[in-house]
């Protein structure tokens, strides 16, 4: 289904860099954005962006946030599932002579917010698009997902999200709602660089053949080409510019 302009975007996780700079760009091309984030950060949106704060752990808090701004006769083209938290925490750490276990607690907050946030999002929407005619989803996975030390709640949270995108690819497809996801690699945005120490993102930009990191229209490109195809269901699309980890 290609993005008509009588029909919105959802963009969730639009309070943080990728998902803000993704819902800024979609409304510059005159389409009508709706962007859900637990918090914008007293950052106001950007200009053809509707905000709207909310947990998006909870089913009820997303349905009316949908609700609120998206008339039972508008349809959703596409939602982005931009939401996601950046974490690094090894499985066991050396602490002196001792080993120190991954936290359970910040386990649990990082599969929220990398695989149930997106699932309670997805699922909202996509019962509106089934109603409405049919839509896109495109989920945000990870290179993580393929295993990276130091990253097992991450890379097995963005593994269940290429896990569940196949599945809601399957289920989903016969009712008119394409669902694909995008691998990414590293991306400049300040979360990266808040969470990956510079002299790391200068190795990975190395290892990388096309010798530098993601940008934000390398995002954008992806998602658009997924939305746009009307082929493409269940895809993982792989944007890491060949980086060999």
């Amino acid at each position: 289904m290609a993005l008509t302009d009588d029909q919105w975007v959802v963009i969730s996780g639009a309070g943080g860099a990728l998902g803000s700079a993704l819902a800024s760009h979609f409304a510059s091309r005159g389409r009508r954005v709706l962007g859900l984030d637990r918090t914008f950060d007293g950052a106001a949106p950007a200009p053809g962006v509707m905000a709207s704060t909310v947990d998006l752990l909870v089913e009820a808090e997303v349905r009316q946030a949908l609700a609120d701004i998206i008339q039972a006769n508008e349809g959703i083209a596409l939602l982005v599932n931009a939401v996601g938290l950046i974490w690094n925490e090894p499985v066991l750490a050396l602490r002196g002579t001792k080993f120190a276990t991954h936290s359970l607690e910040t386990w649990r907050k990082v599969t929220d917010a990398n695989l149930t946030a997106p699932f309670v999002v997805a699922t909202q929407v996509a019962a509106r698009m089934v109603r409405r005619g049919g839509g896109s989803i495109v989920n945000f996975s990870s290179i993580a997902s393929r295993g990276n030390a130091g990253q097992a709640a991450y890379g097995a949270a963005k593994a269940g999200i290429e896990g569940l995108t196949r599945t809601m690819a399957v289920e989903l497809g016969p009712l008119g709602v394409r669902v694909n996801a995008v691998a990414l690699g590293f991306i400049d945005v300040p979360t990266t660089r808040t969470a990956v120490a510079e002299e790391r993102l200068q190795a990975y930009a190395r290892n990388t053949p096309l010798g530098r990191l993601g940008r934000v229209e390398d995002v954008i490109g992806a998602i658009e080409f997924l939305a746009a195809n009307a082929f493409a269901n269940g895809t993982i699309v792989k944007l890491d510019g060949g980086l060999r980890l």
